[in-house]
């Protein structure tokens, strides 16, 4: 096919019960942009084979089906199929999650009208497994970032969202062995800002049976970690990574009262002040602030009255 504005790409393995969905709700989006898609499927055993197929057989000239016979992982899944990639701009998707219609167009819009964005996200709507309305996936709206501000804030962004231009594709291709979204994010914001349109146009599916962040909490805390660390300390302030590590902390230390896991916070707290441009104190002070914030953020977010009826619950506050 001729260049099409977008490549959308696909990761998905074993999601017989949502492929057909995610991509489906893909060739909606090809009345109003010219795309690709490209599944890649990672060694499925179910049927996500077998429906990737019916749906590459009734559009031949959209999709293509790039099955690995051998098991990946997502992250070089993901390169994969990202290397393959001939758009303008490239779309991720994952196959548990799905799109709204107008979704592509709107980035389409706003990227057309933005040359200094690197990337641009939209909201989501959360949903149970079997697609359950839950709530929005962040509280954010409209705003756009850069890269020291998206360290400061730590990860919000929804990867199922994310439109990126073409050309910074290859700074993830070099990233050898597994990595998370956060990492992602944050090299795309080493090229220009990062946008967020607040509109929820994704539906996202929490804590579904291939869920990372379900079934390995511990391994996503490491890759997290490893994004903070990825950050070339020349592109941002001492003040910024600092603030960066305390937020990082004050996840691991709601994790560890959530699960009473208090060994998370003997595990995590050496490499957290080792890791710091400050002293112990600024450092301990940066960390009860980013604390005390989102406990405050997460208290008033949850009265009725900053909470639209129609959206009960909100994944992640900022």
């Amino acid at each position: 096919m001729s260049k099409p504005q977008v490549s959308v790409c696909i990761i998905t393995c074993n999601q017989q019960n949502y492929i057909r969905q995610c991509v489906e709700s893909v060739l909606m989006q090809a009345e109003d942009v010219s795309l690709e898609i490209l599944v890649g499927d990672d060694c499925s055993r179910d049927n996500t084979s077998k429906i990737i197929a019916e749906l590459v057989a009734e559009n031949p000239h959209l999709i293509r089906h790039i099955r690995h016979e051998s098991r990946q992982g997502a992250c070089r899944n993901s390169q994969v199929i990202l290397a393959l990639a001939k758009g303008q701009f490239v779309a991720h998707l994952d196959g548990d999650d799905y799109w709204l219609p107008g979704k592509l167009k709107r980035q389409l819009a706003f990227m057309m009208a933005s040359p200094g964005c690197a990337a641009v996200y939209t909201n989501a709507l959360t949903v149970t497994e079997s697609g359950g309305a839950i709530g929005l996936f962040n509280d954010v709206g409209d705003q756009c970032f850069d890269l020291s501000a998206l360290l400061r804030k730590g990860n919000f962004l929804n990867a199922s969202s994310v439109m990126m231009r073409a050309e910074v594709v290859a700074q993830l291709l070099e990233i050898e062995g597994q990595f998370i979204d956060y990492r992602a994010h944050l090299r795309h914001a080493r090229k220009g800002f990062i946008a967020q349109l607040g509109q929820p146009l994704v539906g996202y599916r929490i804590n579904s049976v291939s869920s990372m962040v379900f079934n390995s909490n511990d391994q996503v805390r490491s890759l997290y970690w490893d994004a903070i660390m990825d950050v070339p300390r020349e592109l941002v302030t001492d003040l910024d990574f600092a603030r960066g590590l305390a937020d990082f902390f004050r996840r691991v230390t709601f994790r560890a009262i959530k699960l009473k896991q208090w060994g998370l916070l003997r595990d995590w707290a050496p490499s957290v002040f080792q890791a710091s441009p400050f002293g112990a104190i600024r450092t301990t002070l940066l960390i009860s602030w980013a604390i005390m914030r989102m406990t405050c953020v997460e208290l008033v977010g949850r009265l009725p009255i900053w909470t639209p009826r129609r959206h009960t619950k909100v994944l992640y506050r900022r």
